[in-house]
């Protein structure tokens, strides 16, 4: 055998290992990203932290009977009941939430914080974040498609994902006629609620907790927490597995992209310092973006806090951040531009 021909044998080699490692990468990663293995069964509502709250398009009576039958609010057998017909997204998804009215009963009207929940997680999960902002502010939590109550069977990271927010946003203000909105996104509920901002001069402020600036890197982060390599070829391959089983191009709507077309509005950027998913090199350039496209972007970092965390890592520090916050942006009025 020449030494040409072992040459070509061996690149063919390589390059049927590297189809196969890349195909199955594609495949495997993309069903991961639109049906997330571990989805949260929590079921819990707020009645369980002694909070008063209205159902959004569901009957509330059937929390109660659910709860009555669950032993373990953490791993719950059901979601609840069914999303119904008052609040739908623009392509059909039915959208299930709360409004929590805050404890200082500011009224219906008062300054309003909408809530959004990141990959695999569900109303229920935001309740941890929402108990730092209930005592003055009404809340609105809620479940994006393919989560909790909701209906839809895709989960696109945050893509269509938009229409959901989008059709909450437009039920707070036809309903309840807040005077002031702020929108708060954690993680995939960033990616969501700073391209809905970003379109929607309705909403005041922006807080995002553990967000990425783009896609591709919580993508090849996650790729290299879960101990495959060339992540930073692999996640290409898993955004084409994903827009052939959604038809959504999951790389379209990147944060830092939407985050420059806010203007005047203020964002809170909360960033864990040891965030193995969106590492803190995220914040920094969308500090940097922001500063170029003169909006006012505030980054505080809790140094030991991994992804999703901060708010257990830095309890006293994560209240104040978001307390400061939103004390000078609604003392401020709306924006002007």
């Amino acid at each position: 055998m020449t030494g040409r021909r072992v040459v070509r044998i061996s690149i063919g080699l390589l390059l049927i290992v590297a189809i196969a490692y890349f195909g199955y990468m594609g495949w495997q990663g993309s069903e991961e990203l639109v049906h997330p293995p571990n989805p949260k069964k929590a079921c819990r509502t707020p009645a369980n932290l002694g909070w008063a709250y209205e159902a959004i398009n569901y009957d509330r009576a059937s929390d109660d009977e659910l709860l009555a039958h669950e032993d373990d609010l953490a791993h719950c057998s059901a979601p609840g009941e069914t999303a119904g017909s008052e609040v739908v997204a623009s392509d059909g998804v039915r959208i299930a939430g709360w409004w929590i009215p805050a404890a200082a009963e500011i009224g219906p009207d008062g300054p309003t914080v909408v809530m959004v929940h990141g990959y695999g997680d569900n109303k229920s999960g935001m309740l941890e974040y929402a108990m730092f902002l209930h005592d003055r502010y009404n809340l609105v939590l809620f479940d994006l498609r393919n989560s909790g109550q909701s209906t839809g069977t895709l989960t696109t990271q945050g893509s269509q994902e938009q229409r959901d927010l989008v059709a909450i946003l437009d039920w707070i203000v036809s309903v309840k006629h807040p005077a002031q909105l702020i929108v708060f996104g954690q993680s995939m509920g960033g990616h969501t609620a700073v391209n809905v901002v970003a379109e929607d001069p309705r909403v005041e402020a922006l807080i995002l907790d553990s967000t990425h600036d783009r896609l591709r890197t919580a993508m090849v982060a996650r790729i290299g927490n879960a101990g495959y390599p060339f992540g930073e070829v692999g996640y290409l391959a898993i955004a084409l597995g994903s827009w052939i089983r959604s038809g959504e191009n999951v790389l379209a709507s990147d944060p830092i992209d939407a985050l420059v077309r806010l203007g005047s509005r203020p964002v809170l950027l909360l960033q864990g310092g040891s965030d193995h998913d969106v590492p803190p090199a995220s914040a920094d350039r969308m500090a940097a973006a922001a500063q170029a496209a003169a909006v006012e972007l505030e980054l505080r970092v809790c140094p030991g806090a991994d992804h999703g965390l901060l708010d257990e890592t830095c309890p006293d520090d994560y209240g104040r951040w978001l307390d400061d916050f939103l004390e000078r942006v609604l003392a401020s009025g709306p924006p002007t531009g």
